[in-house]
């Protein structure tokens, strides 16, 4: 993998939400995160948002070079922290991270395995 494969996701520009994406019923708690983080002086985008522009820039930043196995690369990146704060803040019960995730608690500890979260 090249070392532009290694691209960080945080290194994003500033762009406009496109709200009505969502659902009503998932408008609300998102809504509830976005308030959250405005607050908190970060930029009112939802992830996908975010994802794109990032997945954008990555081709760019490649230019004629044809990436190998981004699908997983994207996944890693999310899927990581993702469980790395759900586990926090089920203070370790993996049952309970594994009902916030939605995913069956094998599913959970294997990926968690993946990781060495565990």
């Amino acid at each position: 993998m090249t070392p532009q494969a290694q691209y960080n996701a945080s290194h994003v520009n500033k762009s406009t939400a496109h709200p009505e994406y969502y659902e009503e019923s998932d408008q609300r708690s998102i809504h509830n995160v976005e308030s959250a983080l405005d607050d908190a002086g970060h930029t009112h985008e939802p992830l996908r948002i975010h994802v794109e522009r990032v997945v954008r820039q990555y081709f760019a930043m490649l230019g004629d070079e044809t990436p190998t196995d981004l699908y997983e690369l994207i996944l890693k990146e999310i899927e990581q922290p993702l469980l790395s704060v759900v586990l926090e803040k089920s203070r370790g019960n993996q049952t309970k991270c594994a009902q916030i995730l939605g995913l069956n608690r094998g599913t959970l500890r294997k990926k968690l395995k993946i990781y060495g979260l565990m």
